[in-house]
């Protein structure tokens, strides 16, 4: 099976907007090693922190499947980023299993403050690719050390996903036949 990642302005989906640290807080005093702890574990446990289909073999992108994140910030300037894997349906292991023909990409949301900050990547396969899925491991780094990471499968349920085909599309899966 042959696949190709798309980062192009046809599928803008690794579009996020976010700024750099505003003068302001490069200015504030470094978070404390328990603020710092706090800041992590409410974002590596928030509800909006998700990955999901966002595209699956639409109409217009035939064949290719978009995977989508969104991960908070932690309230002081730090280092977001995704590495979205894809997985495939293993009809002997009965479940999604990493797909190691498929290089996992890296999408770098910047250095942020504040606010919930989305970013994806579409694959197009060949035709006939199967039942796929995807991960997506959250990484927020401060000061160039990584101070948490947290992994989330595909779900469905998230109409807020951007750049969506059709618009609002949120799945956990999706067959490319």
């Amino acid at each position: 099976m042959k696949v190709w990642v798309t980062l192009s302005p046809l599928l803008p989906v690794v579009i996020s907007a976010v700024a750099g640290p505003t003068p302001a807080a490069a200015s504030t005093p470094a978070p404390t090693p328990a603020q710092s702890r706090q800041a992590v574990l409410r974002a590596e446990t928030s509800p909006n922190l998700w990955t999901t289909i966002n595209i699956c073999n639409a109409p217009h992108y035939p064949d290719v499947m978009g995977i989508r994140g969104q991960m908070p910030a932690l309230g002081f300037a730090a280092s977001l980023s995704m590495t979205e894997q894809i997985d495939y349906w293993s009809n002997t292991q009965r479940r999604f299993e990493p797909d190691t023909q498929v290089k996992p990409q890296v999408v770098n949301l910047g250095d942020v403050t504040s606010g919930l900050h989305q970013g994806g990547v579409s694959f197009r396969f060949t035709p006939h690719a199967g039942r796929l899925s995807g991960m997506i491991t959250f990484t927020w780094e401060y000061s160039g050390k990584v101070i948490g990471r947290a992994e989330r499968p595909a779900s469905g349920g998230h109409p807020d996903a951007d750049y969506g085909h059709p618009p609002h599309q949120s799945s956990r899966d999706c067959t490319i036949p």
